[in-house]
């Protein structure tokens, strides 16, 4: 079942971004879709890699955060969601964790406000790409739930495309 979230919240389902299945698409035409984005928002992070951290950044000479993933999304899809990580919190749809599938947002509470302050897109097993403002390397980087404090820090998962489906 598909819900009126992430893209589909500012963009209408059909052809609500570059590639975009319609509405009268198929269960595997829109899986095919849905993970072809997913992946294009992948692709479009990792030519990114080893940018560096720029507070407010949106360009190749630097990036924050939520500049990598509106570059990302606007890069592979034609779509700028929202520029800040609290923002983006607001666009997705909230999933478990154990839900996430690669090309969906991960969110973090990093300072003592409560407030979600670091995003970063996931990879699957547990890895994902952001740009790190602190910790032994900064900038854009993959990086691990198991390394320095991401785990402890992690506030919840999104999902900006409709889930693929398995069957």
């Amino acid at each position: 079942m598909l819900t009126a979230c992430g893209l589909f919240a500012i963009a209408p389902f059909d052809g609500g971004f570059s590639g975009a299945p319609k509405a009268s698409a198929s269960q595997e035409e829109r899986n095919i879709a849905f993970s072809e984005a997913r992946s294009k928002v992948i692709n479009a992070a990792e030519k990114y890699l080893n940018t560096p951290y720029r507070y407010g950044g949106v360009t190749s000479k630097g990036l924050d955060c939520s500049g990598l993933i509106n570059l990302s999304f606007k890069d592979a899809v034609g779509v700028s969601p929202p520029r800040s990580a609290s923002a983006l919190y607001s666009w997705v749809e909230k999933i478990p964790l154990d839900e996430a599938q690669p090309g969906d947002l991960l969110f973090f509470k990093t300072d003592n406000s409560g407030r979600i302050t670091h995003v970063a897109l996931f990879l699957g097993n547990r890895r994902f790409i952001h740009s790190a403002s602190f910790g032994a390397k900064t900038g854009v980087i993959y990086t691990s739930f198991d390394e320095g404090s991401w785990s402890r820090t992690f506030a919840g998962a999104g999902r900006a495309f409709p889930q693929i489906s398995q069957d």
